[in-house]
Parts: structure tokens; sequence; C-alpha cells
């Protein structure tokens, strides 16, 4: 039991310390506005490359495990549409023996540019982590986030009407602009395209930053009075149809 603990424990202490790698810390300076910032021109709607960070994750035996976490990796790759030739293994695969001939083993790597486009649209899913911070995304699910639901879908290629929408960090907390410079923050990726204006013609619903708590921590939310918590501007309208 006490080797179980101490492997399960290096295993957490792993997946955190790439989870905060993702999201490491902006530079210093002045957090985001409350409200988002003045919208792109439409000229700049390809701007952005999409970045990926994904962890692939398996267990058994030693060669079983690394190959069910190859596997797990190149089909989040696969699903978010880029190739192998976009994709490079940053480190591992990393195996911690929990108990007799069991494994587990972790695989990280990073995939950017252009995926393929393979639906016109994805969900833009709102997940919760272990400390209750938010995180808004059509990727992957980092490891220890569960998805509280969906805000809506983004465009996968610009529309008429549209811009882009990125994923941005700062001091470790994740919020969304559709600044390609995140305000001054760091930037993670970009996620699709939405509207900064309500069209017409068209089924949407608001998507509104907001900010829960002390820390005053970024969520975002269809609800225009942020579910209670403090209303940081809107950005625009998100598919719903």
């Amino acid at each position: 039991m006490r080797r179980t603990s101490r492997t399960r424990t290096t295993l957490l202490a792993l997946i955190a310390a790439f989870a905060a790698a993702v999201t490491a810390a902006a530079p210093a300076g002045a957090a985001p506005a409350p409200g988002p910032a003045t919208p792109a021109p439409a000229s700049v709607a390809a701007v952005g490359p999409v970045v990926l960070y994904l962890t692939g994750i398996g267990g058994g035996p030693p060669n079983i495990a690394q190959a069910a976490a190859y596997d797990h990796l190149n089909r989040q790759a696969a699903d978010a549409g880029f190739s192998g030739s976009q994709c490079r293994v940053t480190e591992g695969p990393i195996l911690v023996h929990v108990t007799g001939n069991h494994y587990q083993a972790m695989i990280k790597a990073t995939c950017s540019g252009e995926p393929a486009v393979t639906t016109p649209t994805r969900s833009l899913n709102r997940l919760i982590g272990p400390s209750g911070e938010h995180i808004s995304t059509v990727w992957n699910v980092p490891p220890g986030y569960t998805v509280e639901g969906s805000l809506g879908q983004l465009y996968t290629s610009p529309r008429e009407g549209t811009i882009p929408i990125y994923h941005c960090v700062v001091r470790k907390d994740n919020f969304l602009s559709y600044d390609v410079n995140c305000e001054g923050q760091t930037y993670v990726s970009r996620l699709g395209w939405f509207y900064p204006s309500e069209p017409s013609g068209v089924a949407t619903a608001p998507l509104m930053r907001c900010m829960v708590g002390k820390q005053r921590e970024f969520f975002e939310s269809n609800s225009t009075n942020c579910e209670g918590q403090t209303i940081g501007g809107q950005h625009g309208w998100i598919l719903t149809g």
C-alpha cells in the first residue's frame, strides 16, 4: 500500500507539473481589463496558429502501457485534425510502477499549425479543474479537469461577420479574448470563429466574460448576469443551433 501511494503521488505530481507548464504564468503586467478588447478587423481572421498540448496515458505491463499512451496521444491529435508531421513528442514515455507488473505510462506532445477542418463547428466546452479554476476550450480536456458543459459552437473557419477568438493565460488564469495579442498576456491557442455582434437569422447565445472570487478568476458563461458573479463584459455571440 505504501508503494502504491508513493507511485500515485508521483504520477499526480507529473500531471500537475505538465498542467502548470501548459498554463504558465504570463509575464509581469496588468491583467486584462474587465471588458474584452476591441474586435480585430476581419482582415486578420486567419491570424493565430493553433497550438495544442497533449498528454497520452496508458496502463499495464511496460510495453503495453507505453503503446496505450502513444495510442491515446495519437487519437487525441487525430480528433483535433492534426497529422503526425504536425506533432512532436516533448517528453516521455514516463513509466511509473504501480504494483506487480502494472505500470502507468505518460507521454507529452505539442501539435502546432493549422489543423484539418473536418467539421464546420466545434463545441466550446467549459472545464473545471481540481481547485475550481476554469478553462473554456474546443480542444482536449487536460488531466484533472472535467467538462461542466457546452457554451455553444464555434466555426472552424471564417464566415461572413465572424472574428476569431483565442485562449489566453494571465498568471495561470485562463481567459478568452478576440485580441490575437491576448491583451498583453500569454497566447495559448486559436479556438475558432464567432460573431462580435448579434447576427440575423442565426441561432446564437451571449458569450460573456465573467469573474469569480477574491482573485477574480476568469470564466465564460452564456448568462448575461454571469450566474450571479462579477460581469466582465460580453465577448459576442456564439452559435447554439
